[in-house]
Order: structure tokens, then sequence, then C-alpha cells
């Protein structure tokens, strides 16, 4: 809210100019958090245990935020994700997503993994857990061929695995 609309408020409702951005900073504030549901305490800020992780979410992003060092490790700094699946069950994350560089660029596998051309492209699979409000990762892949990640985590966690 500018600062003039704050003054505007303050002078029809007579009120000081400090109260009204007390005001105008408490409704922001109110209407911007994401509730924590059944994560209990929620010192990572409006991360949940149970929520669906939407595009642009504070969940979504701190999903990705905890997968991302350890794929800058392998493939290098400055990475952003497409992210194919994501999925959340009872405090148990499991995503599957291709990193490129920032705006789309591409990344050479070739350059990073001597057996690249017998990898599932640089297709990352993860499973993070929900530790004390903060995401951690349990364990992840790139590029892998088989679907390691079966039986970790809660039923729904992740993709089915049969008839593999």
């Amino acid at each position: 809210m500018p600062i003039r609309r704050v003054k505007d408020i303050a002078m029809t409702r007579n009120i000081t100019v400090r109260n009204a951005l007390i005001a105008a900073i408490a409704i922001t504030a109110s209407t911007l958090s994401v509730p924590a549901t059944a994560a209990g305490p929620n010192p990572g800020g409006g991360i949940s245990a149970t929520a669906a992780p939407v595009r642009g979410s504070a969940q979504r992003r701190a999903i990705l935020n905890a997968l991302r060092p350890a794929i800058q490790a392998e493939i290098g700094p400055e990475i952003e994700f497409v992210v194919h699946d994501i999925r959340v069950v009872r405090g148990w994350a499991f995503v599957s997503a291709t990193p490129q560089r920032p705006g789309g660029a591409p990344i050479d596998g070739y350059r990073y993994f001597p057996y690249f051309s017998e990898m599932d492209g640089l297709t990352t699979t993860a499973v993070l857990r929900l530790e004390d409000g903060f995401w951690t990762l349990v364990d992840h892949a790139i590029g892998a061929t088989d679907v390691w990640y079966c039986d970790m985590g809660p039923s729904g966690l992740t993709p089915p695995c049969s008839g593999y």
C-alpha cells in the first residue's frame, strides 16, 4: 500500500500515520502468510506436511530449495527446475524435475557424467522429509533408469512402481 494512500486513510479516519502504517502492515502480512497444516510448529514459514505444492507457493519453493544444493554439487551452480511431478504426503515429498540453467538454457550432461548416454537425461528424482518445519533431502538421483524410490515414504508418495 503506497504511503500516500496510508496518509489518506489516516486523515479520513482521524488516526495517526504511524497507526495506519501498522494496520497496513498487519493486513498485508495476514493476506500473504500461508498456514502450516498438520506440520505442528512452523519455523519454515508456510511449509506444510500435507498441502499440495502449487507453482509459486512457499511449499514448492522450500522443497526445490532443499533439493537444489545436491544437484548443484553435481552439475554446477545456477540451476532452476522444470518440474514434472511434485507430491507431498504426510511430511514426505517426491520430486521429478529436470534442471536447466536460468532462462531455460540446457545443461550439457556429457560435461558432468562420463556415461551420460546411458542415463535418462538429467531427469532428477528425489525424496525429501519434513523435519522440524524444514524440508531435508533423504535421497536423489540424476538420470536414473530404474525406480529407486519405490517403497520410500508413505503410500501414495511416489508414482506407481508395479511392474518394475
